[in-house]
């Protein structure tokens, strides 16, 4: 995954170069036309020879995908499955079943003696071979210690073990991916096991080891979060999420702006679809950070995840575009409108400076400000309920965050998740008007037809019809503009297998499936 904005490949004017240049460039197409040829054969029936697309090498920026026609906007792209898929590695609120994800009511141990979370249907003993009994046989091979005991560790580390079951093609294409090495300070899963010596017989300088720290690398550099809603015995749903390396998708390069948007359908089957017009011979453009953070903080995300800096035409407006995602309040008091933004938000190092009564302050201060901001946001407001958020966003951080800010706006998100259709009236006009808000700044980003649209479209829709019930103006209801928002909202997450669980009946009752 890298970073591109579709420049030319300039002439060269070295005769000796230039055939130097040749003899590459004619390997680079020959490596590229096997790895699409494998890659094709891999996606099978998923491949659809007529799509949009093409597989190109970008000079300084590697392979990225390219229209080779016009793509209208909701136009699907591609189809992409998993070469790869597990758990990723973070801790989980709920036991569930290492193979196929079922949730567990207790912890039941793999009969073989893996160390992994298995349910009864995905147990080795249970039949002659199962889902899990390939992984199950290789970790055993390591000789497990405390076989009788859950390891965590060997959970987190199950994606990467998975790569050691792939046939020769699909590791061509896993290995054919770029892995970026881990920071110094970070200790990955397959350190994590050497670390803490849960096998005996795992060779630290071995040939299996060295295979499994490389596709580490690729899967931090590439992977894509999904997940699966899984119902336990209570019928009550959890979302597993796990980690999947889509190539397909891994390949689309980097914009903060980008014209695409992904969902996951319930086969976990990666569906790509165009978020806005694409011209014949653009490029085909991910966001790998997140659509309402601000510049520095994507800026910081971006380089120590994937390793590039962005200088796309958001990152280069020190007002986002006119949203302020990332500008902060001026701090003097005097100052009541001043807005702090960076003098060069390309840079982490630049002076802040206010829009209003010209205060300067250096990065320092102003990271130091951000960071506060962050941890009484994310690490309080955010876990708490609706009626808590909405009154610190009017009483707490009013104060010191600009309606705008990304914390503010990361507060309104959980406040519109929280509000049921059951709370007061007051808490459901605080998340319409949430949604609108949020909507707009989508807007003036000119971020097209992108799943946070999708998902606010639906929240929108879904709070106007609570509050036309309340005020006994059913016949009223919808209006246009409501029906709008929940055409957009089917268009947009009705291929998702975790959409809203009443999409599908609201659709087909107001005439809105396509």
């Amino acid at each position: 995954m890298a970073a591109a904005d579709g420049q030319s490949i300039p002439p060269n004017g070295n005769p000796a170069q230039a055939e130097c240049d040749n003899v590459s460039d004619s390997v680079a197409v020959e490596n590229l036309t096997r790895f699409k040829t494998e890659l094709v054969e891999f996606l099978g029936d998923l491949y659809d020879p007529d799509h949009p697309w093409d597989m190109i090498v970008f000079e300084g920026y590697g392979r990225g995908l390219v229209a080779t026609r016009d793509i209208a906007p909701d136009e699907l792209i591609f189809l992409d499955r998993p070469i790869l898929l597990g758990p990723r590695t973070n801790n989980y609120d709920v036991i569930f079943c290492a193979s196929c994800c079922r949730i567990q009511q207790k912890l039941t141990l793999c009969s073989g003696g893996c160390r992994l979370p298995i349910c009864s249907k995905c147990d080795s003993s249970g039949a002659s071979e199962t889902s899990h009994s390939a992984e199950c046989r290789i970790i055993n091979s390591w000789q497990p210690k405390d076989r009788k005991r859950y390891c965590k560790s060997i959970l987190y580390a199950l994606t990467a073990i998975r790569a050691l079951l792939l046939n020769a093609r699909d590791r061509s294409i896993v290995l054919g991916m770029e892995g970026h090495p881990p920071r110094k300070d970070l200790v990955t899963e397959i350190e994590w096991l050497l670390k803490e010596k849960i096998f005996a017989n795992l060779a630290e300088d071995g040939p299996q080891v060295a295979f499994l720290r490389q596709v580490v690398n690729i899967l931090n550099t590439n992977a894509f979060e999904t997940s699966r809603i899984v119902s336990d015995q209570e019928n009550n749903d959890h979302e597993i999420v796990q980690r999947g390396l889509y190539i397909l998708g891994a390949l689309m390069n980097h914009r903060c702006l980008p014209n695409t948007r992904y969902v996951f359908d319930e086969q976990l089957v990666m569906r790509c679809y165009a978020s806005k017009p694409i011209r014949r011979g653009e490029q085909i453009f991910n966001n790998y950070s997140r659509t309402l953070w601000g510049t520095h903080h994507r800026i910081v995300q971006l380089c120590f995840s994937k390793h590039f800096l962005c200088g796309c035409r958001r990152c280069r407006d020190p007002t986002e575009l006119g949203t302020y995602l990332g500008a902060l309040k001026c701090v003097r008091e005097r100052c009541t409108g001043g807005r702090m933004l960076p003098s060069d938000p390309l840079k982490v190092s630049s002076v802040w400076q206010c829009d209003a009564c010209g205060l300067k302050m250096d990065n320092l201060r102003i990271t130091k400000i951000q960071e506060i901001a962050g941890r009484m946001v994310l690490n309080n407001a955010v876990k708490r309920d609706a009626a808590y958020i909405v009154d610190y966003l009017k009483d707490h951080a009013a104060r010191f965050l600009l309606p705008c800010n990304q914390f503010t706006v990361e507060l309104k998100l959980q406040a519109i998740r929280k509000i049921q259709q059951d709370a007061s009236l007051e808490l459901l006009l605080e998340k319409e008007q949430f949604c609108r808000e949020i909507l707009a700044i989508l807007a003036k980003l000119d971020y097209g037809e992108c799943f946070v649209k999708g998902v606010l479209c639906y929240e929108l829709f879904k709070v106007r019809m609570v509050l036309a019930g309340r005020r006994e103006e059913r016949q009223s209801f919808p209006d246009s503009a409501a029906l709008a928002h929940l055409r957009t909202a089917w268009t947009i997450l009705g291929f998702s297998g975790n959409r809203p669980r009443d999409l599908d009946q609201l659709a087909q009752c107001y005439g809105c499936k396509i």
